[in-house]
């Protein structure tokens, strides 16, 4: 039975402090960029439909000059094979940790 390595998208609920800046620091483009490439991910798929590649990551990813190996592995071990996984499986939680209200108690 193989081992199914738990990916790392997954953990950032979790993750606080340190733990979150290691992750901003292990990530082929900067959170800014990331967040950039989700929301014309998010743009274009509300116009088109999925074909189930990452045809509109590549295409911002090309326009950007972004590490295309890199961040196209990263979306790839997260859960991201396609555009529309992209924004099930990765954004869903990125903005569920980066676009919470930093002060829940106020």
């Amino acid at each position: 039975m193989p081992i199914v390595r738990k990916r790392e998208i997954e953990n950032l609920e979790q993750m606080s402090g340190e733990e979150i800046e290691a992750f901003l620091a292990a990530l082929p483009a900067k959170k800014d960029e990331i967040e950039d490439l989700f929301d014309y991910i998010e743009f274009k798929l509300e116009r088109e439909p999925c074909d189930h590649t990452l045809r509109f990551a590549m295409h911002y990813m090309m326009q950007k000059h972004f590490n295309f190996p890199k961040v196209t592995s990263w979306l790839n071990e997260n859960g991201g094979y396609c555009d529309c996984k992209v924004m099930e499986e990765i954004t869903s939680k990125w903005r569920g940790k980066f676009d919470a209200p930093e002060d829940e108690d106020s």
